[in-house]
């Protein structure tokens, strides 16, 4: 392989670490595990009803870690389900009081610093940036499928 492909996967990958690292650091520092943490994110940046197959699809995470961390939060009185009208039966999230003031004093002061971080950015530089990362996305997953390393779908 050549030597710049290597570097480049090699930098690549250091990045994702640093990315993946940070955000546990936050998570640790906010005393609240991982899945949480995001359930919190994602109900407070929403500005439409989430549900439990929102957040699956958003997350990424299994439907029983979901399921897990929202019946957990659920017991700590800081989420709770309401049914959303003209459907059959399909519940929203929300977050309580309790929640609300909670995910205030962490997950949004998060959501704020990631938000100067992109001004900070540029919209230019933020644009390009994210038109990269998703090709390289799309790139890599069609390598991966080649390979079989993925299922073709």
């Amino acid at each position: 392989m050549k030597k710049y492909t290597e570097n480049c996967l090699e930098q690549l990958a250091i990045q994702e670490k640093r990315f993946s690292a940070l955000y546990k650091e936050v998570v640790a520092l906010f005393n609240i595990p991982d899945c949480s943490m995001w359930i919190f994110y994602y109900l407070i940046i929403s500005d439409k009803n989430i549900t439990r197959q929102d957040l699956i699809k958003k997350m990424l995470f299994p439907k029983q870690t979901i399921n897990s961390a929202v019946n957990s939060l659920m017991k700590k009185e800081l989420l709770n389900l309401e049914v959303i009208p003209n459907t059959k039966n399909k519940k929203k999230l929300f977050l309580t009081d309790r929640g609300l003031k909670l995910a205030q004093n962490t997950v949004l002061k998060l959501r704020e610093a990631e938000c100067r971080a992109v001004e900070n950015m540029g919209k230019e530089k933020m644009l390009k940036f994210m038109e990269l990362y998703c090709e390289f996305y799309s790139e890599l997953q069609m390598e991966f499928k080649k390979e079989g390393i993925i299922n073709a779908k």
